[in-house]
């Protein structure tokens, strides 16, 4: 059979994955990874780095950098010059062509290591430097010397060419040209006998640098002896070069720098090997990256805002030192602009990062503390604040009431109305308009008799906030019931209400634009008033509680205590703010500090509650109760709170009830004494039929007397106490088992019956009531006594499992399971004795945490189990 093969579906399974690459997901995955504070905190000082750096290598930062090169060589010492300047003066000038051969050999005699011509001369020597223009060939980057027909075959031609000035000033010389044939060693590089390093260097002008000058016709007529120059080298220079002509760092603002004396400290910088040279690009990224980093760790280990000025200036320092140190020993410029631009820029990046994470947090610490305050509240249900109000004016006595919104086109809506409408209103609708613009965002009340002439009594109007839109209230009250009264309180329930509708527009998100954009502090602030405002009102509210409460954090220190809870310790001796859990409760309960430790330890891993007896503090009785909330294991609410229940009326009505028991007691026993008399005396074989007669209606009148108080005896014994007296917490199970084998004993001793008991030497801690585990033990073995034959045994086993404890009670002849499961299960109308004490007893074990079982069978014994929780 054939069909049809469908193409496969998307798999299900995978809509998860598809979705999160889809490109809106992905963008918005990427949008909070980049707002996470540790992200951020490389990131910012990485984009930073990355625009400095993208600057600086496209120039925009030369300027400065020349600067401070300008400033740092000008400032530096001078040094002896390897330079003299010969000017060719106009005695010179005036001689024949032979002039400057006679020049040369005077320069040589003189001891100069080398001489150079800034341009052509018709004669000179063999190596003489001839500094010649140059110019670039078409449509190539190479260049070639002017040539001239004075030039001759024995010299050296180099290049006379100057580097662009940056800015306006020569600071940087041309070490060489590309030729066709090779470099072109420009007048310097061929004059210092070196080439630089790089085609382009920078040249130290120091200020205090002297150059020396001398005329040729000085130098021709003998007025220097052998030997004055030697090592120097001549730099001679016609007039036109020693005219001021450049701007340098020695005179940056004006041209008062000849092209012959820039030369000459060019010379001198290539000869002495003190040319600087530009960082190259990836020395510039390396330098910027290691500012970066080092500011990004600092950075992510501080907060920016406490370092903001000293960090950055204590790095400019050490930037501007060196910076120094490169440019004197390693002849390099660094990019100073950029790295000392770097601490600053990343410095107010970070503290406006951490500010708008702060003011992130602050405002989700703000909402998370008024959503956790107020839940379900006035706050967080805008649209219920004017019923709110509506029912504080009705118990103000306000006899009418008109709330009323109004919108952007002015026109107005009914919100919360009392005997009363919109078209009470009675002013004219421009007066009004002009009326509600004046109360906008005051906090006056206006009388408003002329807007509803209608209406009895005094009359106000007022703003009360403005959330989508204004909210403004016309109220009247009759001036005859307590005016003084009602109108401070209108006034207090206005202040109340427009508090909490400033509230609201501020720290909810979805509120009008105006108020979404507000700084945080005043959200904050806003956050701050509204949470000690409720804090101050739960306080008073706990205050108000007949029951003593303190609250503490999950590590045992006070949060809070009411005033009934702070008496209570100074009756004590102990002070709320200085007590922990642990000692409060070593002062104020029966319990040791290793049972204390235990259920603490407990109550902190599972939650859940313990009851347990108090001391006398006063004259009342009181049980204390320590209580835990499971869900703080989860996250939640980490608290444990402490009550002192007050039970002296629980136990005055036990001792009531007591005492009436005891009185009908004696009576009952009166009763039952007549009862045997009579039954005496109706045995009695002297008596005849006729005297029996009277005596039997005596002992059945006694009877239903009897009967009568044995009612009111279970009336008044089935009279439960609220479970609030039932106290649980850690006992020594092993004791309270002891104890009830002890009280037992005589018992068994009586019937001929032995108790074989299995108990652990040592025993932990268990959770329960030990009094009443003791009662039930008690009566559990009386039962199962009872029931064991003469020479028999009752047979007790206690065993300590992990978090439980295991009693167990068997023996006896044996009862029907029916018959025993209907003797506990209705302990309170049918059952007597021990059975109603067992009963009574499984009731208060739930309250432990704790469960019973039983079993039972004819001529097969029966028994109990006891499941107690174990913390120890």
């Amino acid at each position: 059979m054939h069909g049809v093969i469908e193409p496969p579906g998307p798999v299900p399974g995978f809509r998860h994955v598809l979705a999160r690459a889809h490109p809106r997901g992905w963008l918005r995955g990427l949008g909070r990874m980049l707002r996470r504070e540790a992200v951020n905190a490389w990131l910012g000082p990485l984009v930073i780095v990355a625009a400095l750096g993208a600057i600086q290598q496209f120039g925009v930062l030369a300027l400065l950098d020349g600067r401070f090169f300008d400033a740092v060589s000008t400032a530096a010492p001078g040094r002896p010059s390897s330079v003299v300047i010969v000017r060719r003066d106009a005695a010179f000038e005036a001689q024949s062509a032979a002039r400057f051969t006679e020049l040369e050999r005077t320069l040589q005699r003189l001891g100069s290591a080398r001489v150079g011509y800034l341009g052509a001369v018709p004669a000179a020597s063999n190596g003489v430097v001839l500094g010649l223009p140059a110019r670039s060939l078409p449509a190539s980057d190479n260049w070639e010397l002017v040539p001239h027909s004075a030039v001759p075959v024995k010299a050296a031609p180099a290049a006379r060419v100057l580097a662009l000035p940056e800015y306006g000033i020569n600071r940087s010389q041309t070490g060489w040209l590309e030729g066709v044939d090779g470099p072109i060693a420009s007048f310097e590089a061929a004059m210092a006998g070196r080439t630089p390093a790089d085609a382009r260097y920078l040249v130290r002008m120091p200020a205090r640098q002297s150059i020396p000058q001398i005329t040729a016709s000085q130098l021709i007529d003998g007025q220097l002896e052998q030997g004055e120059l030697d090592g120097m080298l001549a730099l001679v220079a016609d007039q036109p070069s020693l005219r001021a002509s450049l701007a340098t760092p020695l005179t940056p603002n004006r041209r008062a720098t000849s092209e012959a004396a820039f030369r000459a400290h060019a010379i001198n910088a290539l000869h002495e090997g003190r040319e600087v040279y530009l960082a190259r690009a990836w020395e510039n990224w390396v330098l910027l990256a290691i500012v970066g980093a080092v500011l990004a760790l600092a950075y992510r280990r501080t907060d920016a805002k406490q370092i903001a000025l000293i960090y950055p200036f204590a790095l400019s320092v050490l930037i501007l030192g060196g910076a120094w140190m490169a440019l004197q020993f390693a002849h390099k410029l660094l990019p100073v602009t950029a790295l000392l631009a770097a601490p600053w820029l990343v410095t107010f990046q970070r503290v406006l990062a951490r500010e708008a994470w702060q003011d992130r947090r602050l405002e989700e610490s703000a909402s998370r503390a008024v959503q956790l305050s107020f839940r379900r509240s006035a706050l967080r249900e805008g649209a219920r604040l004017p019923q709110f109000l509506g029912s504080a004016a009705r118990y103000a006595g306000v006899e009418r009431s008109l709330l009323f919104e109004r919108h952007g086109d002015g026109s107005l809506h009914e919100v919360s109305t009392l005997n009363a409408s919109l078209g009470d209103i009675a002013l004219a609708d421009k007066a009004f308009a002009q009326l509600l613009g004046s109360l906008r965002g005051t906090h006056s009340a206006q009388d408003a008799n002329e807007v509803v002439p209608s209406w009895q009594g005094k009359t106000r109007i007022e703003w009360l906030g403005a959330g989508e839109h204004d909210l403004f209230w016309l109220h009247s009250h009759p001036e005859t019931v307590g005016p003084g009264k009602s109108a401070h309180l209108v006034r207090a329930i206005v202040a109340s209400f427009r508090e909490l509708f400033r509230w609201r527009s501020q720290l909810n998100a979805r509120s009008r634009q105006e108020e979404r954009y507000l700084p945080v502090d005043e959200k904050v602030a806003s956050a701050i008033a509204l949470v000690a405002n409720e804090s101050e009102q739960v306080r008073h509210g706990f205050d108000t509680i007949d029951t003593a409460v303190v609250i503490f954090h999950l590590i045992g220190s006070p949060l809070h205590a009411n005033t009934k809870m702070r008496e209570l310790y100074r009756e004590a001796g102990m002070v709320v703010s200085d007590t922990s859990l642990r000692d409060a409760l070593l002062k104020l309960s029966q319990l040791g500090p290793r049972r204390i430790d235990a259920m603490i330890a407990d109550l902190m891993h599972n939650g859940g509650e313990m009851r347990m007896p108090m001391r006398e503090l006063g004259p009342g009785k009181r049980v204390l109760r320590l209580a835990s909330p499971a869900s703080h294991a989860r996250g939640g609410d980490r608290v444990l709170v402490l009550e002192a229940i007050d039970v002296s009326d629980l136990h005055r009505a036990a001792d009531l009830r007591q005492a009436v028991a005891m009185f009908i007691d004696l009576q009952l026993r009166n009763d039952f004494e007549a009862i045997l008399l009579g039954a005496g005396l109706a045995g009695d074989k002297r008596m005849t039929a006729e005297r029996i007669q009277p005596v039997v209606q005596r002992i059945g009148e006694t009877a239903r007397r009897a009967t009568d108080r044995l009612d009111e005896v279970a009336e008044l014994v089935r009279a439960e106490n609220s479970q609030i007296v039932d106290a649980s917490y850690p006992v020594d199970a092993r004791k309270v088992v002891s104890e009830a084998i002890e009280k037992v004993a005589g018992f068994a001793g009586e019937l001929g019956v032995s108790i074989e008991g299995d108990l652990p030497e040592m025993s932990g801690f268990t959770v329960a009531e030990p009094h009443a585990l003791e009662e039930m033990l008690v009566a559990m073995l009386r039962v199962v006594i009872a029931d064991t034959p003469q020479a028999g045994a009752a047979k007790l086993k206690l065993e300590e499992l992990e978090g439980r404890t295991h009693i167990r009670v068997s023996g006896g002849f044996g009862i029907g399971f029916g018959r025993l499961m209907w003797l506990l299960s209705n302990y309170e109308d049918e059952a007597v004795g021990e059975y109603r004490v067992i009963g009574e007893g499984m009731a208060k074990a739930v309250q432990w945490d704790a469960s019973v079982s039983y079993w039972g069978r004819e001529a097969d014994g029966f028994g109990f189990n006891i499941d107690l929780r174990r913390i120890g």
